[in-house]
């Protein structure tokens, strides 16, 4: 078992979900791990870029400040700034400009995660 801080190291996104998720029963637990990987893997604040799933090639450029809240029903919900605003937007939402950092493999293996949940595929790449 790695510390959670080297999983986003992991080649294998499957065996990196199942080191996050590995002690955990049920999706209450396994989002309340999320959390846990995000607030130990990621480095705040980072640059990333925002996709509105309600608005068909909508691409923002925000500053991720850190984890705001987690709901049951939303799931995990970080704090951005746009321009001289703070937001709260949905994880899943969010994307990394650093396509090799900790951070781009913990929010792509959180949409993962989220997508299995649902039985969802991403609209949007």
């Amino acid at each position: 078992m790695h510390s959670i801080e080297d999983i986003p190291s992991i080649p294998d996104q499957d065996e990196r979900i199942g080191e996050v998720t590995v002690d955990c029963y049920g999706q209450a637990e396994e989002l309340a791990a999320m959390e846990v990987y995000f607030t130990d893997a990621m480095h705040f604040p980072f640059a990333a870029t925002w996709r509105d799933p309600d608005e068909r090639g909508h691409a923002e450029p925000v500053t991720v400040l850190g984890v705001v809240d987690v709901d049951e029903r939303r799931g995990v919900l970080l704090r951005v700034r746009r321009g001289d605003k703070e937001r709260r937007l949905l994880a899943e939402q969010v994307w990394a400009t650093k396509e090799k950092s900790a951070n781009a493999t913990v929010l792509n293996d959180y949409r993962c995660w989220v997508e299995g949940l649902n039985g969802l595929t991403p609209g949007y790449e």
